[in-house]
C-alpha cells in the first residue's frame, strides 16, 4: 500500500499553502487535466484549509515559540523539495504568496495518445499479416508473426510512454489579477536572467508567455515553460501539448478528463460518500505505477542496475492496482484530522476460457485480505506500546503465490528448487514447508512496535506475530531450521525456547522503488553500490500465545511472554478504546486492517535522535522516512548522511508529547479494492 506516501505528500503540501486567501471562482483543476494525470494534489479553499488546520494539535504545536526554529527549517526543506517540482515552471511557493483566490493544485502527468497506439500496432499488425501472406505462411505461422510484430511495437511503445512527463500548476487568481500579473512579469524576468529566450504563442485564443532555456548537456530536448491566465486560472506546464491539452477544455472539457477517468472518480466518490457532510480540505491521487514512471523520467530514466522492482509488481500483475485517492479534513468536530482513501484495484476481467477463480493474477494474488470482526488486540498484548496493527491475511495462500513473484526476481525459475533444497538437502534443516509450516498458518497477522530506553539509533523494537493453527508443530520446525545454524544462539524463559538471531553488521532490508522517495521532487538517479552489504537484521523467534513470533530484540519477546493483567492489556487502555470508538464512528465494523498508534510514543525515539544529532543513524520507521526526505541528492549511496535538520534548539520531548495525540484507521476489503478511513484525536480524552 501507498498510504505512508500519501499523507507524506498531502502533509507536506500542506505545510506551504497555510499562509494565502481564497475565493473560489475558476474552473475546477480536475475538469482541466487529462486522463493521463499520474499524481494530484488540490487545495479547493486555502482559508479554510489554513483556518482548520492552524486549530489542530499539530497547527498549536508548530505555532509554539520553543519550536519555531526548528519549525522554520523543516517548511523552508519541504518547500525547497515541492520547489524541485515548480522550478520547471519558474514558481516557488514564496512568489505565491497574496496571489491565491480560490483553489491551488499540482499535477505530474504522463502525456501519452492512446488512439495514436492503437494505430501503430495495428499497422503492426497488418503489416505482418501481409509479410506472411507474401512469404505463403500457413495460419499458425502467420498467426505467430504477427504475434511476434506486435510485442515488438509494444515494446516500442512502452519505451516511449515511459519517457513521458509534464508538471502542471493551477492557481484560482479570482479578485487577484493584478497580484498574478505582476507575479508572471516577476517570473518573465528571473527565467531571462537565467539565459531563457521568451516568445509567445496564441492557444485556444490565449495568449501564452514561452519561455525556452538553453540545452543542457545531458538533455535531449531544451527546457521550456509555459504560462497563460484564462477565466481567473493561472496555468503553467512544461509542455505546449499539455498546455493545449488543458485550455481547449475551457470550452470543452470532454470525457477524457481526470475527472472522469474512473480510478480518480471512483476514489473521489468514495471520499465524498464517507465524509458524510464533512468538508474536505484537501484532496490526492496518485497512480502509483505511472507515478513512478514520470519521476524515473525527470531524473534521467532508470540508472540502478540490478532487478528493476517496479517492471517486476507491473509483470505480476499488481497493476491492477489502478489508483489511489481520498479526502483529508483538519480539525472536524471529533477528530484534529480525517482522512478516506479509496485503493482501486478492480478484479481483473477473465477472458472467455479463463478459468481462474481468483481476484487478481499471479503474484497479485497474494492481495488477499478478508473482512472479519476479529481485530481486538488479543489478550497477551500489552499496554504500553507505540504501534499496534492487526490484520488478516491468506497467508497460506500466499506463500505459494508469491512463487511467480520470487522467480522473476532471481532471473531463473529458482522457488520450486529452494523449496525442495530445504526438504532433501542432507546439509539443510529438511523441512517440508508445506506440511511442517504453511499448512499451519493462519488468517491473521499483527505487528507491535515501542521503544526501550536510554534511546539509541536501536532503540526502536518491533514485533510481527502470525497466527498458527497448530503451535507445536511449528516450533519443532523453526528448532530443526535454527539448531545446525551457526549465527542462532538457543535461550530459554519461562519454559518457552527463544531463538536470537546475531548479524550485527547488518542493514535492514527494504525494498526500495526509484519515484517512491518523496514529494513531486524530480531526484537524480542514484547509482546502487557496486557490493550490497547483508540485510538481516539481528532477531529473535519463538512460538507461543498461538503465533508465530518474530521480534526485532529478543528482550520483546521476552516482555510479550510475561502475561499482563486485564488491566494491563492495550485492549483496556483508555486512549485505545477511544480511538476504537471514533473509528466505529467512522463506520468500521468487520475490516481487514485496524491500526493504532500512539503517535506520542511512536515518534519519541525519532525526536531525540534528531535531538542528538543522530537522525541519520535513526533505524526507525519514522527515521528512515524522514532520512529519505532529506539526503542529499549528491550523496552516495553508503554514506552517512549529513544531518541538515538542526535539532539542537528542540525543546524536551515532553514538551512536544502534549501535542501528539492517538490515532487509528482501519481498511475493508471492498469490490473494487481497499477503503482506507481513519483520524487522529486531540491528546485530551472524551
Amino acid at each position: 500500500m501507498a498510504q505512508p506516501l500519501l499523507r507524506r505528500l498531502a502533509a507536506a503540501f500542506s505545510l506551504v499553502v497555510l499562509a494565502t486567501a481564497q475565493v473560489h471562482a475558476a474552473k475546477p483543476s480536475e475538469t482541466l487535466l487529462p486522463n493521463t494525470t499520474k499524481a494530484y494534489v488540490s487545495v479547493p479553499d486555502v482559508d479554510k484549509l489554513r483556518e482548520h488546520f492552524d486549530q489542530t494539535q499539530i497547527g498549536h504545536l508548530l505555532k509554539d515559540p520553543v519550536m519555531q526554529p526548528f519549525v522554520e527549517d523543516v517548511q523552508r526543506q519541504i518547500r525547497d523539495k515541492l520547489s524541485e517540482a515548480s522550478v520547471r515552471l519558474g514558481l516557488s511557493w514564496d512568489d505565491l504568496e497574496d496571489v491565491y483566490g480560490g483553489e491551488v493544485a499540482m499535477a505530474l502527468l504522463q502525456p501519452w495518445d492512446h488512439e495514436a497506439a492503437a494505430a501503430t500496432l495495428e499497422a503492426a499488425s497488418f503489416e505482418a499479416t501481409a509479410q506472411a501472406k507474401a512469404a505463403k505462411k500457413n495460419a499458425e505461422e502467420t498467426a505467430t508473426a504477427v504475434a511476434a510484430a506486435v510485442d515488438k511495437a509494444q515494446k516500442t511503445l512502452d519505451a516511449e510512454r515511459r519517457e513521458q512527463r509534464a508538471v502542471a500548476m493551477f492557481i484560482d487568481v479570482t479578485g487577484h489579477l493584478p497580484q498574478a500579473n505582476e507575479l508572471l512579469a516577476k517570473v518573465a524576468k528571473n527565467h531571462l536572467e537565467k539565459g531563457a529566450k521568451q516568445s509567445s504563442i496564441e492557444i485556444a485564443g490565449v495568449n501564452i508567455a514561452v519561455f525556452t532555456f538553453p540545452k543542457k548537456e545531458d538533455e535531449t530536448v531544451a527546457r521550456t515553460s509555459f504560462y497563460g491566465i484564462h477565466e481567473d486560472q493561472l496555468v503553467s506546464a512544461d509542455r505546449q501539448d499539455v498546455m493545449e491539452s488543458i485550455l481547449a477544455r475551457f470550452s470543452e472539457p470532454g470525457t477524457d478528463s481526470l475527472k472522469n477517468f474512473e480510478p480518480y472518480a471512483k476514489s473521489m466518490a468514495h471520499a465524498q460518500t464517507a465524509m458524510d457532510g464533512t468538508e474536505s480540505h484537501l484532496r490526492f491521487f496518485l497512480e502509483p505505477f505511472g507515478y513512478t514512471e514520470v519521476k524515473r523520467a525527470y531524473s534521467g530514466g532508470r540508472k540502478r542496475r540490478g532487478t528493476d522492482m517496479l517492471r517486476v509488481l507491473q509483470n505480476q500483475g499488481f497493476t491492477a492496482v489502478q489508483g489511489i485517492g481520498g479526502h483529508i479534513s483538519f480539525k472536524t468536530e471529533e477528530h484534529d484530522i480525517r482522512h478516506h482513501t479509496l485503493v482501486y484495484a478492480p478484479p481483473v476481467t477473465r477472458k472467455p476460457g479463463d478459468l481462474a477463480v481468483t481476484k487478481y493474477d499471479l503474484a497479485a494474488r497474494m492481495l488477499d485480505f478478508p473482512n472479519k470482526s476479529e481485530v481486538a488486540p488479543m489478550a497477551w498484548i500489552p499496554r504500553g506500546l507505540g504501534t499496534h496493527v492487526t490484520f488478516n491475511w491468506k497467508m497460506k495462500d500466499a506463500f505459494w503465490y508469491a512463487e511467480s513473484l520470487v522467480n522473476e526476481i532471481a532471473g531463473d525459475e529458482v522457488f520450486k528448487d529452494v523449496i525442495e533444497n530445504i526438504q532433501f538437502d542432507p546439509h539443510g534443516p529438511q523441512i517440508d514447508i508445506k506440511k511442517e509450516l504453511t499448512n499451519h498458518l493462519g488468517e491473521r497477522a499483527t505487528i507491535l512496535g515501542d521503544y526501550r530506553l536510554p534511546i539509541t539509533p536501536k532503540s526502536e523494537r518491533m514485533m510481527v506475530a502470525i497466527q498458527v493453527t497448530d503451535p507445536d508443530t511449528v516450533m519443532q520446525t523453526v528448532n530443526k531450521a535454527m539448531e545446525n545454524d551457526p549465527a542462532a544462539k538457543k535461550r530459554e524463559h519461562n519454559g518457552h525456547i527463544i531463538w536470537e538471531l546475531l548479524n550485527e553488521e547488518a542493514e535492514v532490508a527494504e525494498i526500495q522503488i526509484e519515484g517512491f522517495d518523496g514529494g513531486f521532487g524530480f531526484d537524480a538517479p542514484v547509482e546502487q553500490a557496486e557490493e550490497e552489504k547483508p540485510f538481516i537484521p539481528n532477531s529473535a523467534v519463538t512460538v507461543a500465545n498461538g503465533h508465530l513470533l518474530i521480534a526485532t530484540h529478543v528482550d520483546y519477546i521476552v516482555d510479550v511472554l510475561e502475561p499482563p493483567s486485564t488491566a494491563d492489556t492495550l485492549a483496556e487502555a483508555a486512549d485505545f478504546q477511544a480511538v476504537s470508538e471514533a473509528l466505529v464512528g467512522l463506520k468500521s465494523d468487520k475490516d481487514a486492517f485496524r491500526a493504532f498508534v500512539r503517535t506520542d510514543e511512536a515518534y519519541h525515539a525519532t525526536y531525540e535522535l534528531l535531538r542528538q544529532g543522530k537522525m541519520p543513524e535513526s533505524e526507525s520507521m519514522l527515521g528512515k522516512l524522514l532520512n529519505a526526505m532529506f539526503t542529499s541528492e549528491d550523496a552516495e549511496e553508503d554514506e552517512l548522511r549529513e544531518q541538515q535538520l538542526d535539532g539542537s534548539k528542540l525543546p524536551e520531548f515532553q514538551i512536544v508529547r502534549r501535542y501528539l495525540g492517538p490515532t487509528g484507521l482501519f481498511v475493508r476489503t471492498v469490490d473494487d479494492g481497499w477503503t482506507i478511513s481513519g483520524c487522529l484525536l486531540t491528546k485530551e480524552l472524551k
